[in-house]
């Protein structure tokens, strides 16, 4: 290989790999300008009202609707806000996002819309963040509305929001419109958890990798993804009971971090160490007990929250300090890093967003906490999926290698049968008591006139004779038992079981018509004969094997003499 052949396959993958990061920021470039030109004109069919809401009837009172909760009489745990209905041509619709409140909607003191949710014992105590829609007829022009709010939790989790006057089927296609970059990231997170999953649970990469990583890092995935469409609002439109997604959202924050504590555990064994171990135990106990307050009525999952934000961000925190570590050392030892340098790729796109997602969330309480988060999220997942599956790559390699090795040592190269290595291994396993079994039957088997074939014939029709002559007692005996080659014309099958006397006559009645039909059809330019002899062992150990053994060989020597003497009278 020249040197610009090597040059061309160090260069021309990285550059494919910024081309497509250039085209992954295309796509994220039109989202932002589109995002901002949408803005301008959202409302072009039906108008947002959020800022001509007032405290009083008489509408000298402006009210902002992102400090309610400074308006809120915590002893009443109520608030009134007014707004005079506008001329209507038609039926039209009032929407507005409500957040850990119970809200009423009245005309002139009659109540015409209230937040009809689902009940259960097992729910949080708020209806949670919910989309509602109340109609309105023309009648109803002119006419002053209230809408009241009723504190669940605390002022500072009162959220009224985004009240939009006009036609309500526009109103729902122009936000799913905005929301679809959104949409689209989450549905590919639950995805990409879902294929890692399936790709764990395949055969060659559980032989592989001899852990279930893949499997927690999926389902971290599917729970992320899962999260992040429930936080675009969007499904709040289509979901009967909206109160469930909100005790989804929170479950999903409380259990979401131990996948990925686990799945750190599978690839780089963090639990070796004592206060990660620690962190792993209470993790566990703060979910089970999160569990146990929520069924028991104590306390809900939303007072519960601070601590799965402390568990996600020491489970990050405890990924970039390895994550650190390995690459300094691999740096050292100049040994390949682009696994580390992937996963600290990922980490980083998270953090990012993360503090993105932190500064916009102290300046107010968005309608998605999850707007630049989720692509974090996804770029974090990517990049650990793709240095397991590049670890999971060198892995089956390496296995693969392995796979020849031990075959080559424990099969005969002729033949495909197992080597008289493996036997003897096969017969210590059987002492050692390794596979429990309580009778082991022993078939001893010689082919007959191997040196004159090949003093005669060749050597070539010497290895045709010992190939036909395995096939056969592979297609018979070796049915019902582990075949091997113990020698150059010697064979030995075990079975193992019950009825092993029953089990050999089945074989032998196989292994005489196979070799008749070779012989009869004359297959080959000589004639096949292989003696064979058995015995059974009822007592698995050292000595009553070996007296086995010398039974089945004496057996077979025997039947040998007996063949012999047959061909020479028949000649």
């Amino acid at each position: 290989m020249d040197n610009g052949e090597k040059a061309a396959g160090r260069l021309i993958a990285p550059m494919y790999v910024l081309g497509l990061l250039g085209m992954l920021c295309v796509v994220i470039g039109v989202f932002l300008t589109r995002q901002f030109d949408m803005d301008k004109d959202m409302f072009s069919d039906y108008v947002n009202i959020s800022a001509e809401w007032t405290l009083d009837r008489e509408g000298t009172k402006p009210v902002d609707l992102v400090r309610l909760g400074e308006y809120m009489d915590e002893d009443t745990g109520i608030l009134s806000i007014y707004h005079r209905l506008p001329d209507m041509d038609g039926d039209e619709s009032l929407v507005y996002r409500s957040k850990d409140v119970f809200t009423k909607l009245l005309i002139d003191d009659e109540v015409i819309f209230e937040t009809d949710v689902y009940e259960s014992r097992f729910y949080n105590r708020s209806p949670g963040n919910l989309w509602n829609v109340a109609k309105f007829h023309s009648d109803s022009a002119g006419r002053l509305a209230e809408l009241q709010i009723y504190m669940v939790y605390d002022t500072n989790a009162i959220t009224v929001d985004s009240t939009l006057w006009g036609d309500r089927t526009d109103i729902i296609l122009t936000f799913c419109k905005d929301k679809i970059f959104g949409i689209v990231v989450s549905m590919l997170m639950v995805i990409i958890g879902l294929v890692l999953i399936a790709f764990d649970l395949m055969p060659a990469y559980s032989h592989a990798r001899k852990h279930h990583g893949m499997v927690w890092l999926g389902l971290y995935s599917t729970l992320i993804g899962i999260w992040s469409l429930i936080e675009t609002n969007a499904m709040q439109f289509f979901v009967a009971d909206m109160r469930i997604l909100q005790l989804i959202d929170n479950i999903i924050m409380i259990v979401d971090s131990m996948p990925l504590l686990l799945y750190l555990n599978c690839e780089y064994r963090i639990f070796k160490y004592w206060f990660m171990r620690l962190f792993g135990y209470a993790n566990a106990v703060y979910i089970l007990v999160s569990a146990g307050m929520q069924l028991s009525g104590v306390n809900d999952l939303h007072g519960l929250l601070s601590g799965a934000l402390l568990t996600l961000v020491v489970s990050c925190v405890t990924l970039l300090v390895w994550v650190v570590f390995r690459l300094r050392n691999m740096l050292k030892r100049h040994e390949p890093i682009l696994n580390y340098v992937l996963q600290l790729s990922g980490l980083c796109a998270l953090w990012i967003s993360a503090l993105c997602e932190m500064m916009r969330y102290t300046k107010a309480d968005h309608m998605d906490r999850a707007e630049y988060l989720r692509v974090g999220m996804l770029v974090f997942i990517v990049c650990l999926a793709v240095s397991s599956q590049l670890e999971t790559y060198r892995l089956l390699e390496n296995g693969l290698k392995f796979d020849i090795i031990s075959s080559l040592a424990y099969s005969d190269g002729l033949t495909g049968l197992g080597n008289r290595t493996a036997y003897l291994e096969q017969l210590d396993a059987y002492v050692g008591g390794e596979t429990g079994i309580s009778q082991l039957g022993i078939v001893f088997l010689d082919v007959n006139n191997l040196k004159r074939v090949n003093d005669n014939q060749g050597h070539e029709k010497g290895d045709e004779l010992i190939t036909a002559a395995s096939k056969i007692i592979s297609d018979s005996f070796g049915r019902y038992g582990k075949a091997y080659r113990i020698g150059g014309d010697e064979f030995c099958v075990l079975m193992a079981g019950l009825g092993l006397q029953e089990t050999y006559e089945h074989g032998l009645s196989e292994f005489q018509k196979l070799i008749d039909e070779a012989n009869k059809t004359k297959m080959y330019t000589y004639e096949i004969q292989i003696a064979n002899g058995f015995s059974v062992c009822d007592i698995i150990d050292r000595q009553k094997i070996d007296e086995a053994v010398m039974e089945a060989d004496s057996a077979m020597y025997a039947n040998k003499k007996m063949l012999k003497s047959r061909a020479a009278k028949s000649v």
